[in-house]
């Protein structure tokens, strides 16, 4: 697997990002999900880059790409990166693949500036809308543990970082139960702590996450031809939020049995297959 390692200059903060394949061939801009980095789509992009130029960034603030404010938020993140695709001055306008938070990101890309990328994206397991009902429990816990960490100088910053709580959380999305698979799922989450930029930066995006969704940009996506890729197992953006997006985009609707919201590790070729059929029709 051929991969680069760049860096480009946005607004006087670095965006770092990878790239795998050919830069002649159609350009897949992958945007992760909130703790996340590049690292995640680790298990898709080999599936991928034979017949697509993949290019993965660490958005900003997250990963090894810099954070300037703690008031960033989604729609600030999303405006640069679309001063970072202009910048890439790729051949041709990308496809985006978004996945869970990188949804928002995503839709707010596209809302933005929409001549930027091509017609078809793609939202795997993507934050649809404001968290409602029950799931406000589990919503509010990371709420406290950074809303903690922000209040609490010296032990605040050992809870946001804990392992313990990690894996703890991670264990109640994962549905796999190849154990080689649960060790690197639990390795590459508590390797996303270590980058942590800013306990107020996460506090606030974690507010706006379980805030809004998707469907709020519903009028700046209806033109686009959409394809949304999920578990039916998703206990972060349940299959019903799905569905409901799907119908407010009339966009298409890719159901893989026995899988969360982890799926681009429980199921990449899946998820792989399922892109591929879609962006190559």
């Amino acid at each position: 697997m051929k991969k680069e390692f760049l860096v480009q200059k946005i607004d006087g903060y670095d965006i770092r990002y990878w790239t795998y394949g050919n830069s002649a061939k159609q350009p897949l801009l992958f945007i992760h999900g909130f703790t996340g980095r590049n690292e995640g789509f680790q298990y898709i992009v080999p599936k991928l880059e034979k017949e697509f130029y993949v290019i993965v960034p660490d958005l900003p603030g997250f990963g090894e790409s810099k954070l300037g404010s703690d008031e960033w938020g989604i729609d600030e993140i999303a405006r640069r990166m679309n001063l970072f695709t202009k910048a890439l001055q790729l051949q041709k306008k990308p496809h985006v693949i978004a996945h869970s938070m990188g949804g928002l990101v995503a839709a707010s890309m596209l809302a933005q500036e929409p001549v930027l990328y091509e017609h078809k994206a793609v939202f795997i397991s993507p934050a649809v809308e404001a968290v409602k009902g029950v799931r406000k429990v589990g919503a509010a816990l990371p709420t406290l543990q950074y809303g903690f960490g922000k209040k609490a100088p010296v032990v605040g910053p050992k809870v946001v970082k804990s392992r313990l709580y990690s894996r703890a959380a991670t264990k109640t999305i994962m549905t796999t139960k190849d154990p080689e698979l649960k060790k690197t799922i639990y390795q590459h989450h508590f390797r996303n702590l270590d980058f942590i930029s800013s306990i107020a930066f996460y506090l606030n995006m974690h507010r706006e996450i379980i805030g809004t969704g998707a469907l709020d940009y519903t009028s700046q996506l209806q033109h686009l031809d959409v394809l949304i890729i999920t578990g039916n197992k998703d206990n972060v953006t349940p299959l019903a939020g799905q569905k409901r997006l799907r119908d407010a985009l009339d966009a298409q609707l890719h159901i893989i049995p026995g899988v969360g919201h982890l799926l681009h590790y429980e199921k990449p070729t899946e998820v792989a297959a399922a892109l591929h059929e879609f962006l190559t029709a």
